[in-house]
């Protein structure tokens, strides 16, 4: 295992893809928090901010407002990493070479995950604490708190969202074996099918009795993992009424996740390179 994870390490640190799309998810990521912040520092110098902003402002600029609304941008650029994992082995064909220097399979298959796991994670700490120095400069003195419990809750949060979703990308691709289709599915999946099949159960009449089920659907369950303040949750109640638990959520996302390793196992073990 020892082997296998040296290998990987240097595969992943030796391509510059890698680098390129971390330095993608901080200038996304980074960038957006700066904007977010100097727009509200220049708004709070005629108005000071409510008792509700300074509660959800902090995780929300450090999330790029996925603690409030919408899809956490910084996952579908670091998702990219798990994908090429596998898509790189079997684009280049380079899957023999690397079963050729380890006799397990298995070892190979923890591996990628192992090491697409801690460049991502590491990726995205940076991320957080890029975005929450520059929402502290620009509002510390707005009394935007950028520290306390509120704050760690989000970034836990944040990193187990971004797990599960790059563990998610990077199965995909090991069972596809095809990194563009891979990618479009990552994409496509959250972004369009679970919206549209959603608005579906909600308008068409037949199917309304349904619309229950599209808020269990796996992307759909994990936003209530990253959704943590009471701003975001208020608002997915008004849009779309009762939502799941935390728990629940995760546990939706998590078992999703889970789900996918485990046919990208059996399928990696047994099938021909």
């Amino acid at each position: 295992m020892i082997d296998a994870l040296h290998y990987e390490w240097a595969r992943i640190r030796s391509i510059r893809s890698t680098y390129w799309i971390i330095a993608v998810a901080m200038l996304i990521g980074i960038g957006l928090s700066f904007l977010i912040s100097m727009g509200s520092s220049i708004a709070y110098r005629n108005e000071a901010p409510s008792s509700v902003e300074l509660d959800f402002l902090a995780p929300a600029i450090v999330t790029q407002f996925a603690a409030v609304a919408g899809p956490y941008l910084i996952a579908y650029v670091l998702v990219i990493i798990g994908v090429l994992a596998w898509g790189h082995e079997y684009r280049f064909g380079l899957i023999r070479t690397t079963l050729t220097a380890h006799n397990s399979r298995a070892a190979i298959w923890a591996a990628k995950y192992v090491v697409v796991a801690v460049w991502v994670l590491a990726a995205t700490v940076v991320v957080l604490v890029g975005s929450t120095l520059v929402g502290w400069a620009w509002l510390g003195d707005d009394g935007v708190r950028f520290s306390g419990a509120p704050l760690w809750s989000q970034y836990g949060r944040t990193l187990l969202y971004m797990l599960l979703f790059t563990w998610i990308g990077t199965a995909a691709a090991s069972i596809i074996r095809n990194q563009t289709a891979a990618l479009v599915v990552v994409f496509l999946w959250p972004l369009a099918i679970e919206p549209i099949l959603g608005l579906m159960m909600k308008l068409i009449p037949g199917l309304d009795s349904l619309d229950d089920l599209s808020k269990a659907f796996p992307f759909n369950a994990g936003d209530r993992l990253i959704r943590s303040t009471e701003v975001g949750k208020a608002l997915d109640a008004v849009l779309g009424g009762a939502q799941l638990s935390t728990a629940a959520g995760t546990a939706i996302f998590a078992g999703f996740a889970a789900v996918l390793m485990l046919i990208s196992y059996l399928l990696f073990v047994k099938r021909d390179a």
